[in-house]
């Protein structure tokens, strides 16, 4: 099985069509938490009541917010309707064509960096929608002291200074 590394600021929510923005630049995972909490919060005084809180997770192989959504359909008109304005009234929802591509730069900057470190099969960046992530096989041992080690050293390079 494979897992994933997804920089924060390029994540493709759970909770909406698209990842956040910055007028700066891609949003911290902290600016991303307050953004996602506020959407959601917005999403239930726009009578979707059931809607979640998000989730953060913040750990080796996954930053990012996300929520599930059981239980609500998301192509409902209503649930279209409060996205829509609570996207626009939160900021929640929406990245730059700049800022897409200045994450891809940065993952592939990591990735190479990785390889540097003697991880020399470590995947290149791959763009899914609005989400850019790393598809890593089970021929990279992610327990190693190895990657373990070339991570710390890389991660800074990742949007948002990584995971």
């Amino acid at each position: 099985m494979g897992a994933v590394l997804t920089g924060a600021a390029l994540l493709a929510s759970a909770c909406s069509d698209s990842p956040a923005t910055s007028a700066t630049g891609p949003p911290t995972l902290s600016t991303l938490t307050d953004q996602a909490l506020a959407y959601a919060k917005c999403m239930r005084a726009h009578g979707i009541v059931n809607f979640p809180d998000p989730s953060v997770q913040d750990n080796a192989h996954y930053k990012g917010v996300g929520c599930s959504l059981n239980g609500i359909n998301p192509n409902s008109p209503q649930v279209k309707a409060a996205a829509k304005t609570c996207q626009r009234q939160t900021g929640f929802g929406h990245i730059s064509t700049a800022q897409l591509q200045a994450g891809m730069s940065a993952m592939l900057k990591f990735a190479e960096c990785m390889r540097s470190h003697g991880i020399a099969n470590f995947p290149d960046p791959v763009e899914n929608g609005h989400q850019i992530s790393f598809n890593i096989d089970g021929g990279i041992d992610q327990s190693s002291a190895r990657f373990k080690a070339a991570q710390k050293a890389c991660q800074p390079l990742l949007p948002g200074g990584g995971p």
